[in-house]
């Protein structure tokens, strides 16, 4: 069992009778847990807000349609010991098939820069600024990144280098948590550190209906957040070549909605909807857009 328990809730406030009912019967079966209440509808701020009052030295992150295994926690502080070098752990999901894909969809996505020709052999972010972990996960992998469904990070490590969650994404679009595990990989190479994804941590992460088929506004976040993390992390000529990576990756994702008989207009409108706004979008500045497309 973790040594603390850490939810922040946004609730409004009408909700929250009923929650703090839900707290107390946890707290009563004997898990020591802290609710933190939270006004602004921002996942990055609630991720900054726990990991600020979190008091152990290894602080996990976790969604909430993720299934925990008993033995995980145990099997964690278990790798932490015998890696003393690490920085950074993710879990496999076991909803996730564990046999490699097909020959054919893997070139083809490779063609549109989503994946390599070759297996991964490690986490890698790639240039159009999406990420993928190796499939299947064997042992304990290297990885430039951590999935937001479960990872764990060391929190003096983390306070060190001064990382946080950017707040300027406050609206989950699957890309905040790339970009915080992704610099925090960064300042863990600079110090010879560790950051792996593990085959024996595994968890059921059990997407909800919403992300496997976004709606219009998620596929407008989707392309913006990509868009603003490579200016985060390119520059210059780099974050040009970026910007045609996203784009072209795009045609991908445009082709796969296709072959599965999705919709595809919200995704066209995204990325058309990006280009005219991308100065916007490179500064951060959401808020006006937030208040305009957001339904």
């Amino acid at each position: 069992m973790p040594d603390e328990v850490i939810v922040v809730d946004q609730s409004p406030e009408s909700e929250r009778y009923q929650i703090v009912k839900v707290i107390e019967s946890a707290i009563q079966m004997g898990l020591n847990l802290r609710p933190i209440w939270s006004d602004v509808p921002s996942s990055t701020r609630a991720r900054n807000l726990g990991l600020a009052a979190a008091s152990g030295d290894w602080v996990i992150f976790s969604d909430d349609d993720v299934d925990w295994p008993t033995p995980i926690t145990c099997g964690l502080i278990t790798k932490i010991g015998s890696m003393p070098a690490l920085a950074m752990i993710g879990a496999r999901d076991t909803c996730v098939p564990a046999s490699s894909r097909k020959f054919l969809r893997v070139c083809f996505a490779a063609f549109f820069l989503t994946n390599t020709f070759r297996p991964l052999p490690r986490g890698r972010v790639f240039a159009c600024m999406q990420a993928k972990y190796p499939q299947p996960i064997v042992g304990d992998m290297e990885t430039e990144w951590a999935t937001g469904y479960w990872f764990a990070v060391e929190k003096a490590f983390v306070s060190r280098h001064r990382l946080t969650f950017d707040e300027k994404m406050t609206r989950y679009a699957q890309a905040e948590d790339m970009l915080f595990s992704h610099k925090l990989y960064l300042a863990a190479k600079s110090e010879d550190r560790k950051c792996i994804v593990s085959e024996e941590l595994a968890v059921a992460h059990l997407v909800s209906q919403e992300w496997r088929e976004p709606d219009a506004f998620a596929d407008l976040c989707g392309a913006w957040n990509r868009i603003y993390i490579a200016g985060q992390l390119r520059k210059g000529a780099r974050f040009w070549l970026s910007l045609g990576a996203i784009y072209w990756a795009a045609v991908h994702q445009f082709l796969v909605r296709v072959v599965l008989k999705r919709p595809v207009f919200g995704h066209i409108r995204a990325y058309w909807i990006a280009m005219w706004n991308l100065g916007k979008i490179r500064n951060g500045d959401f808020t006006s857009l937030y208040s305009r497309y957001e339904k």
